[in-house]
Order: C-alpha cells, then sequence, then structure tokens
C-alpha cells in the first residue's frame, strides 16, 4: 500500500480500501500526499478528486460515521478554498454527526479554530491545508511530453509532404 503508484487520488477510492480507522488514517494521509505533491494543482484535478461520493464507512468499522462526516467536512472545505462548486454528497445526513467529536483534549482552542465545515457537523479539529494551486499549465508527465512531441512532429511532416505536393505539382504544370 506504501508504493507511490497506490496512492489513492480520489477519496471514493481512499474508501473503496479502508477496513479499520487506521486504515483511515493512512489512506488519508496519502491522499493528501497525492493533492499536494503530486499532479493536484489545478481547480479540475481537485474536483475530480473529490467529486464522487466517497462509499460510506459507518457500517465497515465503529468510528466509520466519524470518517464519513470528517470526509464531507474536508472537501466542502477545500471546494470552498478552491471556489468550486461543492460536490452534492456533502450534503447527505449520514455525513453529520450528533454528538460532537474533537481531534484531541485542546477542546476549548478546536472550537474556536476548527473552519465551518467542520463545525456544523460535529467534527472539530484543524485540517490540513493541502490546497495549492498554482498558477499557468497543469503538470503533465514525461510521457504525456512525448506524446505531445510526437503529435506535434507527425503534424509538421504532414504539412511539409503537402507543401512538396504542391510544387511537384507546379514543376510538372510549368509554373516553377
Amino acid at each position: 500500500m506504501s508504493l507511490a503508484l497506490d496512492r489513492p487520488r480520489t477519496l471514493k477510492e481512499l474508501t473503496s480500501r479502508v477496513n479499520n480507522l487506521q486504515d483511515f488514517g493512512f489512506l488519508l494521509r496519502e491522499w493528501i500526499h497525492v493533492v499536494t505533491r503530486e499532479d493536484v494543482s489545478n481547480r479540475p484535478a481537485i474536483e475530480r478528486a473529490i467529486i464522487e461520493a466517497p462509499i460510506e464507512l459507518r457500517s465497515h468499522f465503529i468510528e466509520g460515521k466519524v470518517a464519513d462526516a470528517y470526509l464531507a467536512a474536508y472537501a466542502e472545505w477545500i471546494a470552498d478554498q478552491c471556489n468550486i462548486e461543492r460536490p452534492c454528497w456533502v450534503r447527505d445526513s449520514i455525513r453529520y454527526l450528533k454528538d460532537p467529536w474533537f481531534a484531541d483534549e485542546a477542546r476549548a482552542s478546536l472550537l474556536v479554530l476548527t473552519p465551518a465545515s467542520f463545525r456544523q457537523r460535529n467534527v472539530y479539529t484543524i485540517p490540513e491545508q493541502v490546497i495549492k494551486l498554482r498558477r499557468g499549465r497543469p503538470r503533465v508527465s514525461d510521457q504525456q511530453k512525448r506524446e505531445k512531441a510526437r503529435a506535434r512532429d507527425r503534424r509538421y511532416r504532414e504539412k511539409i509532404r503537402g507543401k512538396l505536393l504542391k510544387l511537384k505539382k507546379l514543376e510538372e504544370l510549368g509554373i516553377v
């Protein structure tokens, strides 16, 4: 599970691999790693990472209802930071806790510092800042760059062939 290629790229993919609270914490950190350090640096990429509804975890393990509320709060918080539309699934009633859940014993500070999307779901924590939008074009892999270069070369060669054909026709007509 620790291979970089095996990291979850979406919240739905993250929840499809969770069996217990430890898995949830580990896979959430792996997903955060993908968002902060890999190819999630523009709004469409971030939207793809949060748009699909994650699998409900409340039936998978005891703390699953906290995980469900946490993911909804996190996705809503990220959407607000990116200025993109909130995913529809974050409004599901199962994504809210009846009783407050605190990430640690510093309850007074969590009551003040927790973002609104978390507070309204009774999840009191300070989420990790994951959004780092960059201006300009999104990152592309070396393979994508090679494919683009091949396509550009192919178009160039076709253009030259077309010009040579026109030149040949003109020579046959005796114009050149």
